[in-house]
């Protein structure tokens, strides 16, 4: 993927950097018009740009206001800029009634700016051009970020609400990904909701959790195909610290209680018995929550393999099979589930959910030959294959292989740097627990076989 790609992924043109390209011969001088106001406002354009580098937001208001009034098409970077400089001056501002108005018409930007979308998008290069969804995602965390205490009928559901349109928008019109900002926002808002009504929530809390890590995940693997490593590197510093914060919200939450999870989906499971698409976002929750060793796991993933058998149902039954304690046919199936992939990518991708379920079941052996597999079928994975080894070296108390492991994964695949080195800390940190653990096992060990030589001495005297 070329940097132009990456760009359009994360989606940031079209919200935070201005576009000059202009399209049919049309220039921002044939957008403003003729005569004095045509003059004043290329004044203004200017002179608010100045402002705004010089991160004079204050001054850059007014003149920014001007342009955003009289030529609302004068180039795209009336709103990338201007959603900047209104939401700092609303920042700033002291009185409410004030910031009530500054507050309105930061969301009139992007009312303007859906308005003239199509205007704006003809003088803009393709892959640079907005969408609703872009839109209306950045309006919604504006209005998330600073509509508390000063928007009309201001509430958590109302956020949700804004965030869920603009993010359904962006997956139906396809081009881009969700932005990292708004994913790391959205589930922030998701899991307010949750602690404020943990019963009602938890299964849609539960789906925001699986989707939002889900494009996380896709975003940073995209980082291994930037030809720049500087592209690479954006991906990362957008999207690692997203996917980080939403796994601590959502440890936090403990929405993944066992018991919890096995009441909410017990029951459903024989409802859906039928639905393919249910069953496999059950097997899919489950597993990532330390749940693919239940029997409605068990049941969701037979239901799932008799009407279609794909690699989580297979998965599930070579699973059921292991806790059995029948490994033939656990193997089996294991391998079905990378036959049931079509591409040697897909089935490394497999091997290693294969081998991190023969890891979290203590097969440690069978692990490492599924990792091998997986950098068999595409090398390109080494990288999350030695992160996968590092936690088993770990389990093992081979602390100091599993350290270098983590290093090694870090260098090899940018995607699970901050991964890598989060596990790593953790793995240090365990060892040196473990160590003083040892010396004062030993300690304890020592004076023990001191007292017993010393009481066997005093019963030899006696």
């Amino acid at each position: 993927m070329n940097i132009k790609k990456i760009i359009i992924a994360l989606g940031f043109v079209a919200c935070i950097m201005p576009s000059f390209a202009q399209y049919e011969g049309t220039s921002v001088y044939d957008r403003i018009g003729h005569g004095d106001d045509s003059i004043r406002t290329l004044g203004n354009i200017v002179l608010y740009k100045d402002y705004y580098k010089a991160k004079d937001y204050k001054s850059a208001f007014e003149p920014w206001k001007e342009v955003f009034e009289k030529a609302p098409c004068a180039e795209v970077s009336t709103y990338a800029y201007g959603a900047f400089i209104v939401a700092n001056v609303l920042w700033t501002e002291k009185d409410i009634n004030k910031k009530k108005e500054y507050f309105d018409l930061l969301m009139k930007v992007y009312d303007v700016r859906l308005e003239n979308l199509d205007a704006l998008n003809s003088f803009t290069k393709v892959e640079s051009r907005a969408t609703k969804g872009d839109i209306l995602a950045r309006k919604a965390f504006d209005y998330a970020y600073y509509g508390s205490g000063i928007a009309d009928n201001y509430s958590l559901d109302n956020v949700y609400k804004r965030f869920s349109e603009a993010i359904d928008l962006i997956n139906e019109e396809g081009a881009k990904e969700v932005p990292g900002f708004v994913l790391n926002k959205f589930f922030e808002v998701s899991y307010q909701i949750y602690m404020n009504d943990s019963t009602t929530y938890r299964e849609q809390f539960l789906q925001d959790y699986i989707e939002s890590r889900e494009v996380c995940e896709k975003m940073l693997s995209l980082a291994n195909e930037a030809s720049d490593p500087a592209a690479a590197k954006q991906i990362v510093e957008q999207y690692d610290p997203t996917l980080n914060h939403i796994e601590t919200l959502f440890a936090q939450s403990k929405a993944a209680n066992r018991e919890q999870l096995i009441a909410i989906f017990g029951p459903k499971i024989e409802a859906n018995k039928d639905n393919l698409k249910y069953l496999k976002s059950v097997l899919i929750l489950l597993s990532a929550n330390d749940c693919d060793d239940t029997d409605i796991y068990f049941k969701a993933a037979e239901y799932a393999y008799n009407i279609e058998p794909s690699y989580e149902s297979a998965i599930g039954t070579a699973q059921k099979y292991s806790q059995e304690g029948k490994v033939a046919e656990s193997i089996q199936y294991y391998d079905k589930a990378i036959e049931l992939c079509s591409t040697d990518q897909n089935k490394a991708a497999i091997s290693l959910k294969v081998a991190n379920a023969l890891s979290k079941s203590g097969d440690y052996e069978r692990a490492y030959s599924y990792l091998d597999k997986a950098v068999g079928f595409n090398s390109a994975i080494s990288g999350k294959a030695n992160l996968i080894r590092a936690q088993i070296k770990a389990k093992e108390k081979k602390f100091d292989e599993a350290i270098a492991l983590c290093t090694q994964a870090a260098q090899e695949d940018v995607s699970i740097s901050g991964s890598a080195d989060r596990l790593k800390a953790v793995i240090v940190d365990v060892k040196q627990k473990n160590a003083e653990y040892e010396r004062q096992n030993a300690e304890y060990k020592a004076a023990k076989a001191k007292q017993e030589e010393l009481e066997k001495f005093w019963k030899e005297g006696e």
